[in-house]
Order: structure tokens, then sequence, then C-alpha cells
């Protein structure tokens, strides 16, 4: 196996522009940059190989630079991804930085479905990895738009509702634009027979929501409307009856009937950590010292 750091030593020497009269330029510097650029890749691959990820992820961004210089901005975007790729097991703030700059090449090029694919793969890294929640969400909302404008209607929505949910993190608190997003994804899916089994998660977040912001129960109570005017189905579901619960312990400012409501519909249908999360928020809008719910509700 070949020594990385002598690749690297020859790669930097090729890269490396010339002074005076034997400056390179034109074909030959493009040419000189292009072999530069296989020389680094050989270089990171190495380092992958020795699972060195840092070192593998920067000298896979020398590459990428290099076909920069050579206007090779195809492979430089292919490349940055493989720096991100890279990055991620060692140092994730890079492998956004690397993956963020390859989306912006992909998008200049009209690559916006592929833009998209990548900005999913963003938004987890902030998410996951970062726990950049603002960052998160700007991206999955970028990739909704673009799956949007390439007609994936069921990959944008996936996006939007990835980023209603984070809206309901507690370093956002956005309950209302959450509410917004799950009301027009239902609107959306009433007609879609792969879509509609969902509709009773959308109405039952969007509710939640509306009575997250500042116990806002009219907005509930007529949101609960909507839906069974939307789908007369609705009426005869688990949901229903405990939004119904929900709305009127809100309305009455009782939060033990909120924890009751609560614990009744986990016993039938398991209540996850976002729902728990955002159920605490409004139990805790209705009484001074809240006692939080438990998630096994016991």
């Amino acid at each position: 196996m070949s020594n990385p750091e002598a690749l690297i030593a020859e790669a930097d020497r090729k890269a490396k522009p010339a002074s005076g009269f034997s400056s390179f330029f034109g074909a030959s510097s493009a040419s000189r940059y292009e072999e530069a650029a296989d020389i680094y890749t050989q270089a990171a691959n190495i380092y992958k190989l020795q699972r060195k990820n840092a070192l593998a992820g920067q000298t896979f961004e020398k590459a990428a630079n290099a076909q920069i210089k050579a206007d090779s901005n195809d492979e430089a975007s292919n490349t940055l991804v493989e720096a991100y790729k890279s990055y991620k097991m060692e140092v994730p703030i890079e492998a956004a930085r690397c993956l963020t700059k390859a989306i912006e090449m992909f998008v200049a090029r009209g690559q916006f479905r592929r833009g998209a694919n990548y900005k999913v793969d963003l938004a987890e890294l902030y998410e996951n990895e970062l726990t950049d929640v603002k960052n998160a969400i700007a991206s999955y909302e970028d990739a909704a738009d673009w799956y949007r404008g390439d007609s994936a209607q069921a990959l944008s929505n996936k996006c939007s509702l990835k980023a209603a949910d984070l809206y309901c993190d507690e370093q956002v608190g956005d309950y209302d634009k959450a509410a917004t997003v799950y009301e027009r994804i239902a609107k959306e899916s009433l007609n879609n027979n792969l879509a509609k089994w969902s509709l009773k998660e959308y109405f039952l977040k969007a509710i939640l929501c509306r009575l997250a912001t500042n116990n806002d129960y009219a907005s509930g109570n007529a949101l609960l409307n909507r839906f069974n005017q939307w789908d007369p189905t609705f009426s005869s579901t688990r949901e229903f009856e405990f939004l119904n619960k929900l709305i009127q312990a809100v309305r009455d400012g009782n939060s033990d009937e909120i924890a009751n409501a609560s614990r009744d519909y986990d016993k039938i249908a398991r209540l996850d950590a976002l729902k728990i999360r955002i159920l605490n928020k409004i139990k805790s809008s209705v009484t001074e010292a809240p006692d939080e719910l438990e998630e096994d509700f016991t």
C-alpha cells in the first residue's frame, strides 16, 4: 500500500502553480490539476482503509479543490460528497460544510432532485449528530420544496412532516406552524389512497399543536369539526374521542383530566415521545406546577 503522505506531497507539487515563464495555463494547467486530484483521491482512499476518516475527508477536499481549478465541477461535487461521508464518521460539522457546498454545486447545475436527496442527508446530520434543530428544519424544508418542484409529492410531504415534528422541539416550540403543516398535508391526503391511512395521525398532531399554543382550545375544537367534515369516519375513532376530552379539559383548565385522557388513550394506542412532549406542554399551560406525564403513564 502506498504512503498517503507521499502521495499528498506529490499531488501538492502538481497542484502548485509554477511562476514566471514556466507557469502553466489552459489545457496544460487543467491537466495538472486533474492529475493532482487523482493522486489526492488515491491518498484519501488509503486513509479510509486505515480508518483515518478525518484525514480522508481533508484529502478528498483537496481533490475537490483541484477539480474545481481544472473546471471539473461535476467531479468536484461528487468528491465533496465523499469528503462528507468520511468526515461524518469523526467530524460531523465538517461533514455538514462539505455536503452544503456539494449541494450548492448540484443546484447550480439544475440538479434539484439530487440536491433534495442530499438535503435530507444534511437535515439528518444536523438533527441527529449536531442537534442543530433550526438548520435541520431549514434543510428539510428546502428538500420539500425541491421535491415538490420535481413532482415528488410523497417525498416532499415526508420532509415537511419531519420539519413539522422538529417545530415541536423544545428548542423551537413553534406549535402553530407545526399544526399548519399537519393540517395542509392532511387536506392533501384526503383523496390519496396510500396516504389516507395516516389521516388520523395528522389530525391528532394538528389539534395537539393547537392546544399547545396558548391553550387555544377554540382553534382545536374548530379543527376537530373541520376534520370530521373532511372525513366523517373520524368521529368513530379513538383519536376523536381522545381529542374531544382534551379540548374539554383545556377549556376547563383541568390538568388532571388531561393526564387521565392521555393514560386512557395510551392503553389503546401507544403515545410516542413527540406526542408526550406536546401533551406535557399542554398540561403545563393549565397548571402552575404540573406533574410531568410519564412515558408509560403509570
